[in-house]
Parts: C-alpha cells; structure tokens; sequence
C-alpha cells in the first residue's frame, strides 16, 4: 500500500479512517473545480485515449511501458482509487452525513446512457447538490444529483452487489475521500485501465477471497460472476478454487454462491498476496 494510505490510516483502513472524510471538500474551490473537471475528461478526450490505447492492445501491440507508466502517474496525482467488499461501503456510510447520487462519468463516456451508480460521500454540510451543477449530461434531468439517506444508498449499493457491481472508494483529492462507486468492467475506465492495459489506476482490495472446499457444489456461477479471471474450476474435485494472484477482493462472487461457500479474509494475512496490491 502506499505511502498516504499508512499515514493516513494510523493503524486502521485507510478510507475508514473518518478524519479523512471532511466537509473541506466541498468548501475548497480546487477540489470542486477538480471534480466537474473529472466529468469533462471522461467525457472528452479521457474516454477517447484509453479507447485508441485499447485498440492498440486488440491489434496485439505491445503497450509502451513508458505509457503505462504515465498512466499511472496521472492516477496517482490525485490518489488510487481502491476496491472495497460491501461490509466496508456499509461501514463508510455510518460515517457519512451527507450521501448524493450522481450518474456514472464513464457510463456516459463509452455508452452515452444515464445510469446513476456513483455517490458523492461528506462527513458534514454542504452536501454535493450544494456546490456543483452538472450539465455534462445531456439534460437537466440527467444531470439532476439526488440526496439520499444513508439507509437509502446503502439500498441501493446492495442491489447493485447482488447484481454483480464491483465497489470502490476515490479520494477526488487527496487527503479528502470524495466518492463511492459502483463499477462493471465493460465501461469503467479505472479497471479498464487495469485489466486491459497493465496500467494500475485502483488498488485491490484489503481482503482476498477464500472458497470452502466442503461446501463448494461446483456450479461455476462465482467463476461467471468474477470480473478478474480469479476464480478456477478443478474438473478433478469438481469445486472452484480461488487465484491468489488475481483476486482483487471485491467479494461480489459470494452473492452467487448459493452454498455460501466463499469468504474474504484479510490480504496481509495471505502469504501470496499480502503484497499484490
């Protein structure tokens, strides 16, 4: 993990630390100027760079290591964002005062569909609806943010785990976390950028999952499930088997699981991947 996320997590995760939430957020005019910026390059050229880039890659061309780097550079500036199981969203909205839905950046990019998967996170006044108009969207009501209570967006993040959406966390500037996401590969450009250009722009998350052996009946429907290639299937013992070195942690295989044969435990435990981050 990186420097920030030790410094600032004082021996705790770093984004359930709550003095990392902070209504400066939203008081200081760079990091509002940041997030309607962010909208604007997704929007704009940033989905257009990682599609040509992705096009390279489906031409079987090497990606530049000098370009992966940059990528990850730029990532970087602003903070990694990371993955989280929905036992850690649900403990990031006790927290929270304020929860605002806005809709998905990237969706808009590669689909140019309106879908609301994204929340604006504050530990105090004002909220997001507060400060930032959106018109990024087409439309007013499109654009529209939506306040929710926490037992509202908590609702909400949970149907979208049951649907196979994987969490995370932003900062939107350091030190301040900004947002909770709700991510599907086909469109999101942090694990697009990870998964299909080796360029690192999120962590893993802080868990690994694990499968019970004895209770596992074999189905796959986890393996379907899994975004990150982790999962395996052993023809011989006719259970799935976890990859170590793959799994991001996200946990959104268990809700298939009708044995409730898989668990997450903690990452600096697993001897293989404590450091895979």
């Amino acid at each position: 993990m990186c420097e920030f996320c030790s410094q600032h997590g004082e021996g705790k995760t770093w984004y359930l630390n709550a003095k990392n939430y902070s209504s400066d957020l939203v008081h200081d005019l760079k990091r509002k100027d940041f997030i309607g910026h962010f909208y604007q390059r997704v929007i704009g050229e940033g989905n257009r760079n990682v599609t040509l880039l992705e096009k390279t890659l489906l031409r079987k061309m090497n990606l530049p290591s000098f370009v992966r780097e940059k990528l990850s550079r730029n990532m970087k500036e602003m903070h990694f964002g990371q993955v989280l199981p929905l036992e850690d969203v649900d403990r990031i909205l006790a927290m929270a005062r304020t929860v605002t839905r806005v809709a998905c950046g990237c969706k808009w990019a590669k689909e140019k569909k309106e879908s609301r998967l994204c929340y604006g996170i504050t530990m105090g006044a004002p909220a997001w609806t507060d400060f930032l108009d959106m018109d990024f969207f087409g439309s007013a009501e499109l654009a529209r943010f939506e306040n929710l209570t926490r037992q509202e967006a908590a609702a909400a993040i949970r149907a979208a785990d049951q649907q196979g959406y994987i969490h995370s966390v932003w900062t939107f500037g350091t030190p301040f976390i900004g947002a909770i996401c709700n991510c599907e590969k086909s469109y999101c450009l942090a694990m697009r950028s990870n998964l299909n250009l080796q360029a690192s722009s999120m962590f893993r998350a802080e868990y690994i999952a694990g499968i019970n052996i004895a209770a596992c009946s074999g189905c796959r429907a986890c393996l379907e499930r899994c975004p990150f290639n982790a999962i395996e299937f052993n023809d011989n013992d006719n259970v799935c088997l976890i990859d170590r070195t793959k799994c991001y942690g996200c946990g959104i295989c268990r809700s298939s699981c009708p044995t409730d044969a898989i668990s997450l435990q903690e990452r600096k435990l697993d001897p293989v991947a404590a450091n895979l981050w």
